[in-house]
């Protein structure tokens, strides 16, 4: 991968302002990634990985990101690229130099109630945040207060299939913004203003994308083919394509596209302005051309999910979502293992909002009956002056928070919490 990393006149020349603030229709997926060295070097299914420290600290990056002041894990935009194996254990200490409490969100990650990797580490402390890894997928790794998020502590977390991957060429994506001096934000992608990536011409690479970013991103895969394969980290069971390569990702999601090759021609991959597009990345085709495949690739292999979700019976809950986070009762109630939850998002406000919900993946219902989506999502989009609904069955005994930002600059605008019971 080429990192290049222009000055700061060069990056805001001819960047047009965003027009996003009314974004967050469906959901239409985006990208993947991968590098076969990096999977050569995954450790096996249910061992653990070597051993990684995170540590949080102040920092700068004046070239990307102005004169403020960061927060960076190791110094590093993004955070490193924590991978390891489906079912294998994630080894991991977070040492806190700030001066503030830090927790983090593995955002789209299933874990247990009570898991070390949820815990708050004091400053000057340090602390063992290990995980297992029960789903492959795409996810990422933050601070759970969100201006610490916004202040770049935040990194990339692949889990890989247990098997080999059907990719030769696997790409992660993890974009970042910053607002610089003259209004007009700039894009990392992978701590790198435009980077080049590499995949065989004629075929497909997977390309693994992550908004990290307060901004509901419209983008545009300039190229062949590109079919959505999984979102927020679930594979979707039929892989479709996307309408003239364009997709959105809500603040905080992700979508693994399988973007097929020219045999010559680079695929660019943009953001959607109302003026010119901002150029995220270059996929270059390399090596002799192959066939090109026809039709959609083959699903990945899916996690453990229900297949059903029964909703005669469904506890229904309908959560406000306006400029009062704290308004009402704390929690939205309780349900028991097993039971089936349909949750009502009203939005209010004249913005998008990007709603997490931890501890269960969910799918979109229809607007109109109880028809669903066949891609789940940890990270729902809703559009303003809109109601979105989705469902899930709750499996995980435990307290887990429901968390909507504004699309934008990533306030919080409705904090929640459910309790499921065994």
């Amino acid at each position: 991968m080429t990192t290049p990393i222009p000055s700061r006149r060069t990056v805001l020349k001819g960047a047009a302002a965003l027009s996003l603030s009314g974004a967050a229709g469906a959901l239409v997926p985006a990208l993947a990634q991968s590098p076969a060295a990096a999977q050569a070097a995954a450790p096996p299914a249910a061992q653990a990985t070597p051993p990684v420290t995170l540590t949080a600290a102040e920092g700068s990056l004046p070239e990307l990101a102005g004169p403020g002041p960061l927060a960076l894990f190791n110094g590093a935009l993004p955070g490193p690229v924590l991978r390891v194996k489906k079912g294998g254990m994630l080894n991991v200490t977070l040492a806190n130099s700030l001066k503030e409490n830090v927790a983090l969100t593995w955002q789209g990650v299933r874990l247990p109630a009570g898991s070390p990797a949820l815990a708050s580490v004091a400053p000057g402390k340090s602390a063992n945040l290990s995980l297992v890894a029960t789903d492959a997928g795409t996810f990422w790794y933050h601070a759970t207060s969100p201006s610490l998020a916004r202040r770049a502590l935040a990194g990339p977390l692949v889990v890989e299939e247990a098997g080999a991957s059907a990719y030769a060429a696997d790409h992660l994506l993890f974009i970042q913004s910053f607002p610089p001096e003259s209004g007009v934000p700039i894009f990392p992608v992978n701590g790198a203003i435009s980077p080049t990536f590499q995949g065989p011409a004629g075929g497909r690479a997977r390309l693994r994308l992550v908004n990290a970013t307060p901004l509901f991103l419209r983008l545009k895969i300039r190229g062949p083919a590109s079919y959505a394969i999984a979102v927020d980290g679930q594979p979707v069971s039929e892989p479709f394509e996307l309408k003239d390569g364009r997709i959105q990702i809500a603040p905080g999601g992700r979508v693994d596209v399988a973007a097929t090759l020219d045999d010559a021609d680079a695929t660019i991959i943009e953001i959607e302005t109302t003026q010119d597009p901002i150029r995220l990345a270059v996929v270059t085709p390399v090596g002799a051309a192959v066939t090109p495949p026809t039709g959609a690739p083959a699903p990945l292999p899916p996690n453990d999910l229900p297949a059903e979700i029964p909703l005669k019976d469904a506890l229904r809950i309908e959560l406000p979502i306006g400029d009062k986070p704290g308004a009402g009762a704390a929690s939205l109630g309780t349900v028991k293992a097993g039971k089936s939850v349909v949750l009502t998002l009203v939005n209010s406000l004249d913005a998008p909002v990007s709603v997490y919900i931890a501890g269960h993946p969910v799918r979109l219902l229809d607007n109109v009956y109880d028809g669903w989506r066949p891609w789940w999502h940890d990270t729902v989009p809703v559009p303003s002056k809109a109601t979105v609904r989705v469902a899930f069955r709750a499996a995980q005994p435990g307290t887990w928070s429901i968390i909507g930002q504004r699309g934008g600059d990533g306030e919080v605008v409705v904090s929640k919490t459910y309790e499921v019971t065994a």
